[in-house]
């Protein structure tokens, strides 16, 4: 079935929904994180599990639905097949997330209902994206990253809730529990940030023409490195590594070839995610805990909130000023954000993303950040 015009329109409502309600949920996890601190080197503490969902499933999943909406027809260079469908993908995700952290916290119960929720959901988005990807009329490699981070959405959920329902029935096994943290942290966000972010990178530098022949490497050593890790071999870990390295490679190009020379707020939190990256896996032989928080709340993190400060404006811009644009006078894209907000709420989470390892206390200095992050993306829905 061929898609109509209409389906090329994406409603404002659909990426902004995922994002601002990824947004509660980020506040939600530091608040979690600042009022629980003894569960931090704890790897399977009830408050814990409720935070790293509410952060990782919550605002770094949210947000990751919300661009992919807005992403994958600018990458398969073909519309979205249904637009309409992100609202109950919406709907299933949030109610799952609230859950989930609901049954890690306080009734255990309501762990695989909202796992089942969860898995709904992103088992519909992936139908969907599968009907969309059918419609691309090539193929590149960063829409092979992207079709990996949809299988990754779905691999996560499967694990997480077959550790659930083996508590339930008897037959589980706490080492399980490295196939779904390998499968969310590496397939999901690995991939979706350094994959998926080396397009938005050369649109935000204006780069263009990059082989994207190191980024197909890139894949191939990430994903052999993410399974040599879950059957326990050391060589995953230094494939893992050389992923790193070519991310760097790859990074380095892009930025060496860009039109635009200044380096832009999103730009900015996207290198210091990177040298999150970098710390967590060194950490990772050494003291898993130290890396998980590193990776989790420095380079997803970083990478995430950096980003939204580039894409919001540019879909609020479009969607209320473009036909508008000429006609009457409208504000400037750079006009949208208020970049000292982002700036310090930036600062702000990388010094607690930093030292959270080794002073629980920095978990305000993080929470603290999160404050005038949510309210620079605020006031771009406002402008």
């Amino acid at each position: 079935m061929l898609a109509t015009a209409h389906t090329r329109v994406i409603p404002l409502a659909i990426p902004a929904g995922f994002v601002f309600l990824g947004e509660g949920f980020f506040l939600a996890a530091g608040l979690l994180l600042v009022l629980h601190p003894e569960a931090l080197p704890v790897p399977r503490h009830p408050w814990g599990l409720a935070v790293a969902h509410l952060f990782l499933l919550g605002l770094g999943v949210g947000v990751l639905l919300g661009a992919m909406h807005q992403l994958l027809p600018v990458v398969l260079e073909a519309p979205l097949f249904r637009p309409e469908w992100g609202y109950p993908v919406m709907a299933l995700w949030a109610l799952g997330v609230v859950l989930l952290a609901s049954g890690f916290a306080w009734v255990p119960p309501l762990v695989p209902w909202g796992g089942g929720l969860v898995l709904a959901a992103l088992l519909f988005f992936a139908y969907h994206t599968y009907l969309t990807f059918r419609q691309a009329p090539r193929w590149n490699r960063v829409a092979t990253a992207l079709a990996w981070v949809v299988f990754y959405l779905i691999l996560t959920p499967l694990l997480g809730l077959f550790q659930a329902l083996s508590q339930r029935y008897g037959f589980y096994d706490p080492e399980r529990l490295t196939w779904h943290l390998l499968a969310g942290l590496g397939g999901v966000f690995l991939l979706s940030i350094l994959g998926v972010g080396y397009k938005l990178l050369s649109m935000f530098t204006l780069t263009h023409g990059v082989d994207e022949r190191v980024l197909g490497l890139f894949l191939w050593a990430a994903n052999l490195g993410l399974l040599g890790l879950a059957m326990g071999e050391r060589l995953g870990y230094v494939l893992l590594l050389v992923a790193y390295a070519l991310a760097l490679y790859d990074t380095r190009r892009i930025l060496k070839n860009r039109l635009k020379k200044a380096l832009d707020i999103g730009v900015r939190h996207y290198l210091l995610g990177l040298f999150f990256l970098g710390l967590s896996l060194v950490a990772l032989p050494f003291n898993p805990v130290w890396a998980a928080l590193w990776f989790a709340l420095g380079f997803v993190g970083l990478v995430v909130t950096g980003m939204l400060y580039k894409i919001l404006p540019f879909l609020v811009w479009t969607h209320r000023y473009a036909p508008r644009a000429g006609k009457e006078k409208v504000p400037l894209l750079k006009e949208m954000l208020p970049e000292g907000a982002g700036y310090g709420a930036g600062a702000l989470l990388a010094t607690g993303a930093l030292l959270l390892p080794f002073f629980p206390w920095a978990g305000w200095v993080y929470l603290a950040g999160a404050l005038p992050h949510v309210y620079a993306l605020w006031e771009v829905m406002r402008r």
